[in-house]
């Protein structure tokens, strides 16, 4: 049960860290939205970057890496919320890589969408915001009922493998490198 624990324990941390980039993320779109007269292409476009930052930071937590895989693996009670979840996570997605594509066009032809722009990072946020909320009362509850000892023994020792930095070459090498990366950026990460 310790065990548990531990992976329950470091699942949440990461979802407060998610928690807290997500809320200096809206914060920074709404302050744009306020002086949106002055925003300047070279502004959006970083705005877009750090949304696609955060995404790749969402996507590469522990959760999603290492407890999905073993809850899809164990059952498929789960399947139903895991396809929400990630689709949640891709229609945001869509909506923003749309945004910052027509805005890179529209900028090139002399006019600036700005507000479609700031509109669309709302959505991502948006869909991001509900996405952890849902983790949070539906999923973990689920993990918690339906992964065994065995399980959470797993995993809390892909974990431990992780933060140690006793993992070998190859995928995981890459994907624990990638991941570190990610969490060092995010620590910097605002809009203003």
């Amino acid at each position: 049960m310790l065990t548990a624990t531990y992976s329950l324990v470091a699942i949440a941390a990461e979802q407060d860290m998610a928690r807290g980039v997500l809320q200096r993320l809206r914060q920074g779109i709404q302050n744009m939205w306020h002086g949106l007269q002055k925003v300047e292409f070279a502004f959006l476009e970083a705005a877009f970057d750090k949304l696609f930052q955060f995404d790749y930071f969402c996507h590469h937590r522990k959760l999603d890496l290492y407890v999905i895989p073993v809850l899809r693996r164990v059952t498929h009670e789960a399947d139903a919320l895991l396809e929400q979840l990630e689709s949640l996570r891709e229609s945001g997605l869509v909506v923003l890589h749309t945004a910052k594509e027509r805005l890179v066009a529209t900028f090139e032809v002399g006019t600036l969408h700005a507000h479609e722009a700031v509109h669309a990072m709302e959505l991502f946020l948006e869909n991001m915001r509900t996405r952890l909320k849902r983790e949070e009362e539906e999923l973990f509850p689920m993990l918690r009922r339906l992964l065994s000892v065995e399980d959470w023994f797993a995993i809390a020792a892909q974990f431990l493998e992780e933060d140690c930095g006793g993992y070998g070459k190859g995928r995981r090498h890459d994907r624990a490198i990638a991941r570190r990366q990610a969490v060092n950026a995010l620590g910097s990460l605002s809009l203003h």
